[in-house]
């Protein structure tokens, strides 16, 4: 093999690898993105569900008793003065964002990596079906093509 031949076989081998890697940058990118919003909407759903636990127990006595009362105000009042668990939901929720946006980019993610660790032949064939994929995304996501509208769907 000439050394021109070597040259073109390892700029293809490159660009293949560097679609992978941008591909894989993408997807980690959406993930980190949508892990932070899951970590918010998580820690605070939960904290909410915890306060309205709280509250709802705050209301209700089994004998009555003004003693049991203000103890259950003074650990309501606690619970609304501060957020001890939020800080490990919201890493729960992190990670549970994280998980879906790859689960849910899982051929982007796939696709990225084979090309950028695989061989020469897969590499290649995984840049080719990413910018395939790529394609078919920019057209039915992008510029809506090939999907019916969503606002006024016609009447059957």
């Amino acid at each position: 093999m000439s050394v021109i031949g070597k040259i073109g076989s390892g700029i293809g081998t490159i660009a293949a690898r560097g679609i992978g890697l941008g591909a894989v940058g993408m997807v980690a990118y959406d993930a980190h993105v949508l892990g932070k919003l899951e970590a918010d909407t998580f820690s605070q759903s939960r904290e909410a569900d915890r306060l309205v636990s709280g509250a709802h127990n705050r209301m209700y006595l089994d004998t009555p008793s003004t003693v049991a009362g203000k103890i259950k105000d003074k650990i309501f009042n606690f619970q609304l003065g501060t957020s001890i668990l939020m800080p490990f939901e919201a890493v729960a929720g992190y990670f549970k964002g994280v998980a879906n946006s790859c689960i849910d980019n899982g051929i982007t993610l796939g696709a990225g990596l084979m090309a950028l660790l695989g061989g020469k032949k897969l590499s290649r064939v995984s840049a080719l079906g990413l910018f395939l994929y790529g394609g078919y995304k920019f057209f039915t996501d992008g510029l809506g093509l090939g999907r019916p509208t969503r606002i006024n769907p016609p009447f059957k």
